[in-house]
């Protein structure tokens, strides 16, 4: 296609959007290098808590072991069996199956039987050991690369790194934890949150009552940043509830902020004291699951909050529910289309041009 403004036209063809060989080449080449949120430091305060998170083929476990968090396949090495099988708890890494137990290096340190059955020795003990991965931590977020080289957390971040670090700060208090499953490819997830041009229109009664979608962009390496104004009713319902429990919110992002961290992160952070955090795991080439938790900034803790956390609650079901059924319209859209052909991205979806170009360069369109 020929366009007469061909920077217009997008860098991910339509195919990309539902071919399971593409996906198998993503997990390698955009999920494996890249520094993935797989949970949250509260999760992990004591001895044994772990949390867990799939990614493709890939199950990932952070445990805590006597305050030091490591992080492995979670994969038993003596017949393949997961071995933390709750997305949290607190128990000893022992695969549930047979009863290997693996120390804090990854090693095995537990065989039952092991003279009658296997005789192992020392070293095969060491050579059985489970695969480690690099873990970080920036605030309440808990960072994995599966890759074996590549940037810390930090230098991957940018200075995505300062602003997670300072949300977190600003808002200890957790209030939503959830999980949902949408009938489109994570691309599409990642397309939709990264831009405003819908709001007027999918989100008429929810949305776009309370947000300007002249937002304006910002880049930071394969990141970025939307900033922007809450419309009046909006401010005037937070300086209610600020009234009512206290709060105490930022003053770095008094209004609106929404962060984009590639590959599947989503951050929105309202009025500086709502702060909502989400990823997007792909379940299929055309399915995804969103992980969305939620936090409120400091506060009394009186009666009103549990009033105030209900409406955040109904306002973000709301417009989650519409973004998932127009990314579904879109997903059954992709198959229509001739498989080389790429999206036309206008001033207002900067930000999905920019995931794209480095979506590409991972991929190597």
């Amino acid at each position: 296609m020929e366009l007469s403004h061909p920077e217009l036209l997008g860098l991910i063809p339509a195919d990309h959007y539902w071919r399971e060989d593409v996906l198998a080449q993503e997990m390698e080449r955009v999920f494996a290098p890249s520094w993935l949120c797989i949970g949250f430091s509260e999760d992990l305060k004591n001895h044994q808590d772990f949390v867990t998170a799939q990614f493709g083929p890939h199950s990932i476990v952070v445990q805590n072991f006597d305050g030091e968090l490591k992080a492995f396949r979670n994969v038993c090495s003596h017949r393949f069996a997961r071995i933390q099988n709750e997305p949290c708890g607190n128990r000893v890494l022992q695969c549930p199956y047979h009863g290997w137990t693996y120390g804090a290096d990854g090693r095995l340190i537990g065989v039952p039987l092991n003279k009658q059955s296997f005789d192992l020795n020392d070293a095969d003990k060491t050579r059985l050991g489970l695969h480690t991965y690099a873990v970080e931590t920036v605030g309440h977020f808990v960072f994995v690369r599966m890759s074996a080289n590549g940037p810390d957390l930090r230098g991957f971040l940018g200075g995505i790194y300062d602003d997670l670090a300072h949300v977190s700060k600003v808002c200890p208090d957790r209030f939503e934890r959830a999980a949902y499953d949408w009938a489109a490819n994570w691309k599409l997830g990642m397309d939709n949150a990264a831009e405003g041009y819908h709001v007027p229109l999918v989100h008429a009664d929810s949305f776009g009552l309370i947000l300007s979608i002249d937002l304006k962009i910002s880049h930071d390496q394969a990141h970025t940043r939307y900033t922007g104004n809450l419309k009046e009713r909006s401010l005037n319902w937070w300086r209610q509830v600020g009234k009512a429990v206290d709060l105490q919110p930022s003053e770095l992002y008094p209004e609106y902020g929404n962060f984009l961290i590639f590959p599947n992160i989503v951050v929105t952070f309202s009025y500086g004291a709502f702060l909502t955090f989400q990823w997007f795991e792909p379940t299929g080439p055309e399915t995804l699951r969103i992980h969305t938790t939620s936090w409120l900034a400091k506060n009394n803790g009186r009666a009103a909050r549990g009033m105030v956390i209900d409406s955040l609650k109904a306002f973000s079901e709301q417009v989650r529910n519409e973004d998932r059924d127009i990314c579904a319209i879109a997903q059954k859209g992709t198959r229509g289309m001739d498989g080389e052909r790429r999206m036309v991205l206008g001033a207002l979806e900067g930000r999905i041009a920019h995931f794209q170009k480095a979506y590409a360069a991972r991929m190597g369109l």
